[in-house]
This record gives structure tokens, sequence and C-alpha cells, in this order.
């Protein structure tokens, strides 16, 4: 079938061909799907995404290191599950 094509290289895809369904519907032959998956993960990791803080974590947080400027491991470990933050995120 014409529409049973890779819709980056355009390649007809045949029988016994390896492939990937998009979200939307569209396919990728397996080569594309592949290439595309690398550069994305070398991208994301040259970059983590920010982690967005509400205002009662932040205000959690601040009232935690107004008492105590450098908490010790365990309150640190505490205010992360108080919070749901991750403890990279309330340590830095």
């Amino acid at each position: 079938l014409h529409c049973f094509a890779c819709i980056i290289c355009s390649r007809q895809l045949a029988t016994g061909d390896e492939f990937y369904l998009m979200e939307d519907g569209r396919l990728v032959c397996k080569e594309d799907y592949e290439t595309a998956k690398q550069n994305d993960d070398s991208e994301a990791g040259a970059k983590r995404p920010r982690t967005t803080i509400t205002a009662k974590q932040l205000e959690t947080l601040k009232n935690a290191y107004k008492n105590s400027p450098k908490p010790a491991r365990h309150v640190r470990e505490q205010l992360s599950s108080e919070t749901g933050l991750d403890m990279r995120v309330v340590q830095v």
C-alpha cells in the first residue's frame, strides 16, 4: 500500500519490515526511529527539565532552612517526603 511508508525517509514498508506507529497514527521505519531516539537521548542527557516548586513546597523549604541553614541528611529526607520533591532538589 502506498500509505504504508515511513514519514521520514518515505521508504515503502514491505511485509516483515519493523516499524513504529507514532501517537498521531503515522508510521516510521525502525532505522529512522532508532536514529531519532538516539538524537533525543543525547539531547536529553545535556539538559534536565526544571523542577516546578509550588508555593506550599517553597514555604516548607524556607521554614526548614530558616531553622537550619545546613540540615542533616535525615532532615532533608524528611523534607523530601513531606514536599514530594527529589532529595537533590531539596539539597540544592
